[in-house]
């Protein structure tokens, strides 16, 4: 089986490429094992990736929430257009691989919780962006073109490195810069709640929904991730003691403004049908992300 991950540089990808078969995986970043260096906002180059041994595509390449919203027309060249390339690629190569995409609860809109039957109303750009690729996915995959599966992910921890453009960044800053040693101000109020999910739980559940049998999903090929509601105020208290640095809160009120919008928790069942974990707690996610750094 060949498998292409698109993304795979990223925090999601790398995470996933390293879970998958090295000698079946073919990324699109500069990752092991195999890689094809480009930039997916240019159709020839997404186009040129579906080759007739692809079997399987992860695709998890994106212009995240901020950087969309900033941004449009990039937002749309690289959330929309590319997949609807590579959705493209995967038709005119008439094989119907597997097609796993990485959607995003940012389709929802001013409510607190979401679930299985929550209709989906985003309120920012990546959402409705992710939204479209959602039912491109759906009819390609009715049509036979593709096999497609997407789980709509939480706000996923712990990231590590740098900020990058996602509004909801401060969810894993809060907890990787005071571990560290640096001081922290966090944009949004105390109690200000994220659904949540660690990276592990993710890499897992992108696999185990890959092999899941076609008629286990039906026509709707998007399913939601469960995410735990955690607050600002939990997440510090979760590493206080691990750290001597210092956490205060100043709510920037244009990131406030997104937070408020967003999910505070989200629940499937669905998900746990097809064997999708989530995160236990905030003390998990923590414990894993511990790990990891030290492992690396």
């Amino acid at each position: 089986m060949s498998i292409l991950v698109t993304g795979a540089a990223g925090y999601i990808g790398s995470a996933l490429a390293k879970a998958l078969p090295a000698g079946q995986t073919l990324t699109t970043d500069q990752a092991a094992p195999a890689r094809v260096i480009g930039n997916l906002a240019y159709p020839r180059f997404a186009r040129s990736l579906i080759t007739p041994d692809i079997d399987a595509v992860f695709h998890l390449a994106s212009l995240v929430s901020g950087g969309a919203e900033q941004n449009f027309e990039l937002g749309t060249k690289v959330n929309l257009d590319a997949t609807r390339d590579l959705l493209e690629a995967c038709r005119l190569a008439g094989h119907c691989p597997k097609f796993i995409f990485a959607s995003s609860i940012a389709v929802y809109g001013e409510v607190d919780e979401a679930g299985d039957e929550t209709p989906p109303s985003p309120r920012i750009s990546y959402g409705a962006q992710k939204l479209v690729c959602e039912i491109l996915i759906d009819d390609y995959s009715r049509r036979g073109y593709v096999d497609g599966r997407a789980l709509r992910l939480p706000t996923v921890m712990v990231r590590p490195g740098g900020a990058n453009t996602a509004v909801s960044g401060w969810a894993s800053a809060i907890i990787r810069e005071p571990l560290a040693g640096r001081d922290y101000v966090c944009p949004v109020r105390p109690d200000t709640r994220m659904a949540c999910i660690s990276v592990g739980r993710v890499v897992q559940s992108l696999i185990k929904v890959s092999r899941a049998p076609k008629n286990a999903l039906g026509f709707h090929r998007t399913v939601l991730l469960t995410g735990i509601p955690v607050s600002a105020q939990e997440m510090w208290q979760a590493i206080k003691t691990k750290t001597r640095a210092k956490v205060s809160f100043d709510a920037d009120p244009a990131v406030q403004a997104v937070m408020d919008a967003v999910p505070k928790a989200t629940f499937s069942r669905r998900a746990a049908d097809l064997g999708l974990a989530h995160s236990a707690s905030i003390d998990e996610i923590v414990a894993e992300y511990l790990e990891q750094r030290d492992a690396a």
